[in-house]
């Protein structure tokens, strides 16, 4: 699948009407500062998408100065998401410096059919993106939305172009971290600023943003790409063209180029834009949970990997060891496969997650889909209250124990039974059989799984 998470449509007679719309809205003005600029509508970009093999595009405007302007595209957006609702999804813009204005126009759009707000440019809307006060209202509304906003960035270095700005990384940096329970998108590769994820403090102050692939041709080289997903992630990037200043399959053959694992690539080219944007908000894709009251064992991973939820089972990945150990340790008493998941309940098995929401990575998830989650799967272990709650790794239990039983500092811990207990289920901790979790060989964790089987046969009355 490919998803283009960021184009710009306008309604069809904005190319004949240069003159009146660069007097009224000075961020037309900056981005298309001579007649004859690269303009699409709907159609166009249907066609367009066709051509390139896209199947699903984010259409937003820009960040309008003039509130007609802005509402004009805006319905425009909504008309066309609506009459096209499996192709297009609608962004609306709005200017945060309008205060009320702006947060009733962003509501209005979000009722009418819009999915989020964006693109924003700080910049040319003349507004401060670290000023908190001022964009406290329309991020609130959004939170309670769950609709994710976009924001212009720029490279704090190198060559000028039209609409390039100053919102670069210190500021975008503050942002995120004054509205942490936000969804927000970092257009442009974030000014660079995944770059600096490297650094621990400022990955955790950036884990709730996604960065886009706009118009990327012309400010880096594909590798890149390769950078910001080996530090803030693959599952932090979102495949977008800047259409129609850059064509679908100019950045496809870019993205393409960059090298990255078809995992990454997978990810990066739609499945990650497919989590984050859903119109209309359907219940969220992920693995179903595998409970009933009174099993011996629930195995807790930390989050459906984004491979498993399109296989829909459990370790559906291949080089996944998990099925391989559990079958050499004898854990059913009959070899087994991802296609048992389901059916280990009659074994009194169950499978369910610390987080819900998939990705590729654990880098992926966010202080608020912990906070979301944790305390729910708290409650599904005190209502079915198994034996033996296995968690997989200390990741998942360490997040567990912080924000499902508000456990803040956790000292050292070690594999295998807990202190702990649920309601009345006790807590078991195995090695995660990721293959990137090199540490453990098959052979440890084979030996793990019968461990917590001889646990099972001494809880067993």
């Amino acid at each position: 699948m490919i998803f283009d998470s960021h184009c710009h449509v306008l309604p069809p007679d904005f190319g004949s009407r240069h003159n009146e719309l660069a007097a009224r809205d000075a961020t037309y003005a900056a981005l298309f500062p001579e007649s004859g600029g690269r303009f699409a509508d709907a159609e166009q970009l249907l066609r367009d998408m066709d051509a390139a093999g896209v199947d699903r595009a984010v259409a937003m405007g820009f960040g309008w100065t003039d509130p007609d302007v802005a509402t004009e595209v805006n319905n425009y957006l909504i008309r066309a998401a609506a009459a096209h609702s499996e192709r297009i999804t609608a962004f609306a813009s709005v200017n945060p410096a309008w205060g009320d204005q702006a947060v009733r126009e962003a509501s209005r759009c979000l009722d009418a059919g819009a999915y989020g707000i964006g693109e924003i440019h700080a910049h040319s809307q003349r507004f401060d993106i670290g000023d908190a006060a001022l964009m406290g209202p329309l991020m609130a509304l959004l939170r309670t939305r769950n609709a994710p906003i976009v924001i212009h960035a720029s490279e704090p270095v190198g060559h000028q172009y039209p609409g390039k700005g100053s919102t670069t990384p210190p500021g975008l940096l503050q942002f995120a971290a004054d509205f942490p329970e936000n969804r927000i998108v970092f257009a442009h590769l974030g000014g660079g600023l995944p770059f600096y994820a490297a650094m621990p403090e400022v990955a955790d102050a950036l884990s709730n943003v996604w960065y886009d692939t706009a118009a990327l041709p012309f400010l880096y080289r594909p590798s890149a790409i390769v950078a910001a997903a080996m530090t803030a992630g693959p599952d932090r990037i979102l495949f977008g063209t800047d259409y129609p200043l850059l064509t679908h399959r100019r950045v496809i053959d870019y993205v393409q180029s960059a090298g990255l694992s078809q995992c990454d690539l997978d990810a990066i080219m739609g499945g990650n834009a497919s989590f984050l944007v859903n119109a209309g908000n359907p219940p969220m894709e992920t693995l179903p949970d595998y409970l009933r009251p009174g099993l011996d064992i629930v195995l807790i991973g930390l989050n459906p990997s984004i491979r498993s939820v399109q296989a829909g089972r459990y370790f559906a990945n291949p080089r996944n060891r998990f099925w391989t150990a559990v079958s050499a340790a004898n854990l059913v008493g009959r070899p087994v496969g991802s296609d048992d998941d389901a059916a280990l309940l009659a074994d009194g098995i169950g499978f369910t997650d610390v987080v819900k929401r998939p990705t590729s990575q654990a880098s992926g998830l966010t202080a608020a889909d912990y906070r979301r989650d944790a305390p729910a799967l708290r409650e599904k272990l005190l209502r079915h209250a198994p034996r033996i709650a296995c968690f997989h790794g200390f990741t998942a239990y360490r997040a567990y124990l912080r924000h499902g039983e508000g456990i803040k500092t956790v000292g050292s811990l070690e594999l295998g039974r807990q202190d702990l207990v649920i309601g009345s289920s006790r807590v078991f901790v195995l090695p995660n059989p990721s293959p990137a979790n090199a540490r453990y060989s098959l052979d440890d964790l084979s030996a793990w799984y019968r461990e917590l089987n001889r646990w099972r046969i001494e809880l067993t009355p």
